[in-house]
Order: structure tokens, then C-alpha cells, then sequence
């Protein structure tokens, strides 16, 4: 109690000597980001850096939801920054700033109880199509039945990323007849995956590696982070910060910090792919 006595006592004798009280600190600004879940993890652990390095001057609120309300978001200047697992679409409206802040592999995963190591890019494709329906019908797979596929809602960017990047061009698009479940949520799909022996699902490389899955090969290489990195994997993707016209403020400053500091870099590169030059 004595401690919060003495306090208006010392304003007084300042205020008595013609001495000026001490200045009330100035309000943390705050930062608020939406969009991606895959990148959710990745923005969560450079916020806390960040707002480590800048005590009482930044704070961050940070949602998910999946990168068109990312997207979204920014643009109705809900937020600040938009954070997207994938890059503009045709749909997307002009004004939009996208900052590419690291690359990330996506995975195709089956059940643990389904060793699968390996798939053409025809045959996901024609899994994913609805066209191959019995994992009878794939060389390797270590289980019978059907061919239970998992995808995610429209609005993640990592379903459009995998679309583009691991489905053939001739047939880019996931089968929206077949009625397949869809999964919001990166740790939402990972869970069906794990749980169901004859399903198949993608997921980022960050949540890949947690070994509840089978990570599952593409082309004949291995979805994990070295040949992500090296480039022999062809499924890698990148993380985007959006920002409506160009960043500006505490939007613009936590960007930068991302693209050049040796801070950020050295997060992104525990489980990321950093962005060179």
C-alpha cells in the first residue's frame, strides 16, 4: 500500500517545484492481420518477435478464416494486412499490394495406415477428379476400398495453390460434382487424414511434419523442406502479406522486419523457406 500512496505525492512536489510530471506513456498501435491458416502459424511466431523487440509500441490481433477473407478483409479496410497462402486471382480487384514474405511446400498426405510414397501428377489428379475411386487402382497403396478424398473451402488459398502447382493442366480443378468433404482448417484436415484409413488430403509442409500423416511423394521426390528449398519439389508455394494500396504505418514496418531482418529470417527458415534477394 505505501508504494501507491507515494505516487500522487511526487506528482504534487512536482507540481509545487514548477516541474513537469512524467509523460503517460503513449498507447501501443495495433496491428490487426487476418486470412490463411497455413501461414497462421508462421505470422503468430513472427508477432511475437516482433512485439518483443518493440515493447509497449505494437500489439498485433491476428484471426484466421482463409485467404480470400484475408483478402476480403483488407479490402473492405477491416484490417490492416491481409495474410494469403497464394497470389492474386483473376477475381482479385485492382489497388491490392502483395509483399511476399517466405515459400512453403504443399503436401499430399494419406492415412498413416497407407504408406503410399508416391504420385504422379496424373494420378492425384485423377484421384482428386473422382476418376481413379479405389486405392486398389494405385501402385504402392497399402490399403483396399475407396478412395476417400479430403479438401479444403474454397476461400483457402492453399486448395488454389494445390490446383495449380500438383493437378495436371489439362484437368486443374478439383471435383466440385463428387460432393467430397471440405475441410476449413489446416489442423481440421490433418485430423480427418489421421483419422481415416482410406482418405487422402494436402496440407503445408509445417503441419505435414508432425508425423500423424503419411507424407506422400510427388513425381518421384519427397514432400519435406530441404528439396522444398532446393527446388526439386514441385509443389511450393508462397506466403503473402497484402495491404490495400501500398503498406504504410505500423503495417508497413512490421513487413519490412520481415523482409530483411536476420530475426525473421532465421523463424522463417525453421520450418519455412525464406524469400532471397
Amino acid at each position: 500500500m505505501t508504494r501507491f500512496r507515494r505516487l500522487p505525492v511526487a506528482f504534487a512536489v512536482a507540481a509545487l517545484l514548477g516541474v513537469a510530471a512524467p509523460a503517460a506513456a503513449s498507447a501501443a498501435s495495433t496491428l490487426t492481420i487476418s486470412g490463411a491458416t497455413a501461414s497462421y502459424p508462421l505470422i503468430q511466431l513472427l508477432a511475437q518477435k516482433y512485439q518483443k523487440l518493440h515493447p509497449h509500441k505494437i500489439k498485433f490481433k491476428i484471426a484466421q478464416g482463409g485467404a480470400t477473407v484475408g483478402e476480403n478483409d483488407v479490402i473492405a479496410g477491416r484490417v490492416s494486412i491481409g495474410d494469403l497462402s497464394r497470389g492474386p486471382l483473376s477475381t482479385t480487384p485492382a489497388g491490392l499490394v502483395f509483399y511476399p514474405i517466405a515459400k512453403y511446400p504443399i503436401c499430399v498426405i494419406t492415412n498413416k495406415a497407407n504408406t503410399l510414397a508416391n504420385l504422379t501428377g496424373t494420378q492425384l489428379t485423377q484421384i482428386f477428379n473422382g476418376k481413379v475411386k479405389t486405392w486398389s487402382q494405385v501402385p504402392g497403396a497399402t490399403v483396399s476400398g475407396s478412395i476417400e478424398p479430403i479438401t479444403r473451402t474454397s476461400v483457402a488459398g492453399v486448395l488454389t495453390s494445390f490446383q495449380e502447382l500438383l493437378l495436371t493442366p489439362a484437368e486443374t480443378k478439383v471435383s466440385t460434382t463428387l460432393n467430397f468433404p471440405e475441410e476449413a482448417t489446416e489442423g481440421q484436415m490433418l485430423q480427418k487424414v489421421a483419422s481415416n484409413p482410406n482418405s487422402i488430403g494436402f496440407v503445408s509442409g509445417y503441419q505435414a511434419d508432425k508425423g500423424t500423416v503419411n507424407v506422400v511423394g510427388y513425381d518421384g521426390v519427397a514432400c519435406n523442406l530441404a528439396n522444398a528449398t532446393s527446388g526439386q519439389y514441385a509443389g511450393v508455394a508462397h506466403f503473402y502479406e497484402v495491404t490495400k494500396g501500398k503498406a504504410t504505418g505500423a503495417a508497413s514496418k512490421f513487413i519490412g522486419w520481415i523482409k530483411v531482418s536476420a530475426a525473421a529470417k532465421k523463424i522463417i527458415e525453421t520450418q519455412w523457406i525464406p524469400i532471397s534477394g
